[in-house]
């Protein structure tokens, strides 16, 4: 719930600073007529920008709230720099004073959006790769969680099953339980985190488009599926 919060305050801030500034830039002046229009239409836009603040907790993942929350930011720095640049509507106290306070949220509102920098742990999902291929990728990246399948257990996979974790699953390609454990069901059941993991697809294409479709299914985004040919992961 505080996370959340502070997710939302520099956005927040943000708007009422562009609210501020709208208001202040509108201002009927002398010789200026009030615009019930111009308010209208400021706070519709305003509240558009305030609108997008919510709709970015219903995003799948943090790079798209991140692209939401930053276009808000330009649609609304070029808002107030297009009804600054008309000073028909605008005195010299008013625009002063709605620029501070528009900077002031601004530059805040920037301060507090950071994108957190973490490293997703790997899942390999694989078939017909050599064993010395899947222990060069293990060995490269420890922490590497990796499914397996195979039609024949060979002593070297046995040994990477014990050894570093393998996760093998022996059998015809074609056999039904086979598939369910390379299946959307099976791959939760086998690794609980798998959208929060970076997943690495392996094999021939109907291999990968198997996978990819129960990857999809899991709602695993489409930036943390990385489809490779047989040799090269």
């Amino acid at each position: 719930m505080a996370s959340t919060a502070n997710a939302h305050q520099g956005p927040v801030l943000f708007w009422c600073g562009v609210a501020a500034a709208e208001f202040g830039a509108i201002q009927p002046g002398f010789g200026y007529p009030w615009s019930p229009t111009a308010y209208a239409a400021a706070a519709l836009l305003v509240a558009l920008g305030l609108v997008s603040v919510r709709l970015a907790d219903y995003l799948r993942t943090e790079e798209a709230r991140q692209r939401l929350r930053l276009g808000g930011y330009l649609a609304g720095t070029l808002l107030v720099a297009h009804q600054f640049s008309s000073t028909a509507y605008a005195t010299g106290p008013s625009r002063v004073g709605s620029l501070i306070l528009y900077a002031g949220a601004a530059v805040m509102a920037v301060l507090s959006h950071q994108v957190p920098q973490t490293t997703r742990p790997t899942l390999l999902i694989a078939t017909g790769l050599s064993p010395a291929a899947v222990r060069a990728r293990l060995a490269a990246q420890p922490g590497t969680v990796a499914i397996y399948r195979t039609e024949r257990a060979t002593d070297e996979l046995r040994d990477l099953e014990s050894g570093h974790g393998l996760i093998l699953v022996v059998g015809h390609e074609h056999d039904p339980r086979v598939k369910e454990r390379v299946s959307a069901s099976g791959l939760k059941r086998e690794i609980p985190d798998i959208a929060e993991r970076d997943v690495v697809v392996a094999g021939p294409r109907h291999f990968k488009r198997y996978v990819g479709g129960a990857l999809s299914r899991l709602a695993v985004p489409r930036s943390q599926i990385h489809f490779r040919s047989h040799q090269k992961v």
